[in-house]
């Protein structure tokens, strides 16, 4: 019997950008298609459209095998649903669409969750989402020094809100205003204090310190933790003891669970390194946004 032809909706397009960010699992995929033109009303329809895509060819499916229970499904693209969404000559990254190899589930999980929630609170505040970068998939660097986030991207502010700021323009333009950010997901893997371990915190954290001198535009780095708010603490109090300027606010953390809790783009759920409590967008901005936010 013949493979019914599925088209290509636009909110199957918006469902591939998504996924292009990272493996989506369909909660999560039902969460952020809050950001859609048209969400997806319920668990039910996301796993009904994406059985049809899967059997099309255009989504593969995956099991997390450190799921709690059950086997949680995760959607990825495939080749053609790659291509679908960046046209028929492009070109896909290597692994893509491999499964996620098993030391790496909860990490991706997480990171999942991070960039969903993130998402959706900067879409509830009218503030787009610009330039992402997946993990490993940028690659910063200074001298014979190379690192790679776990994600890079900008919250951009419509015209409106950008005037109401002190920050430059961009390219420019004195109508659009971007707050860039680094991503650094802690899963407590890696020794906060070494300046010989790569990917120790000390060796990040001076990384950024140095980038941030040498580079044009501000950027922040955010740090989720998802173990505890002592090692989050402990990070923070490194990145104060490290920055060449204490005064500058380099490094922004909250623990996994806190940065879930609420709207972290515009309400002050996050912390600098010089312990105060801030919001993604500067304070001024997010008080602008903060009723509409509410109302959502």
């Amino acid at each position: 019997m013949a493979t019914p032809i599925t088209l290509v909706t636009a909110r199957d397009m918006e469902l591939f950008a998504a996924l292009d960010r990272c493996p989506l699992t369909a909660l999560q995929l039902l969460k952020v298609s809050q950001t859609f033109a048209v969400p997806f009303t319920a668990e039910r329809c996301v796993r009904e459209r994406l059985l049809r895509l899967c059997v099309a060819g255009r989504v593969r499916r995956g099991i997390y095998a450190t799921a709690s229970r059950g086997a949680l499904g995760y959607y990825s693209l495939t080749s053609l649903g790659y291509r679908l969404l960046h046209g028929r000559d492009a070109i896909p990254p290597r692994r893509l669409g491999h499964p996620i190899a098993l030391a790496s589930q909860s990490h991706t999980q997480a990171l999942a969750d991070v960039l969903v929630h993130t998402a959706v609170s900067a879409h509830q505040a009218g503030i787009a989402i610009a330039h992402f970068t997946g993990e490993n998939m940028l690659q910063l660097t200074l001298g014979n020094e190379h690192l790679y986030p776990d994600s890079a991207f900008q919250l951009v502010l419509p015209p409106p809100l950008a005037t109401t700021t002190n920050e430059e323009p961009v390219d420019g333009r004195d109508d659009v205003q971007t707050f860039s950010f680094y991503l650094e997901l802690d899963n407590g893997s890696q020794a906060v204090h070494s300046t010989k371990d790569l990917e120790s915190w000390e060796r990040k954290l001076r990384f950024y310190d140095r980038l941030q001198d040498q580079s044009e535009e501000r950027f922040r780095v955010l740090v989720i933790s998802t173990k505890s708010s002592e090692r989050l603490d402990h990070i923070l109090r490194l990145a104060a003891e490290t920055t060449r300027l204490p005064e500058r606010s380099l490094v922004y953390g909250a623990t996994l669970s806190r940065y879930l809790a609420d709207n972290p783009v515009v309400f002050a759920r996050v912390q600098n390194h010089r312990g105060l409590k801030v919001s993604l967008l500067p304070s001024h901005v997010g008080t602008a946004v903060q009723a509409k936010v509410e109302v959502a």
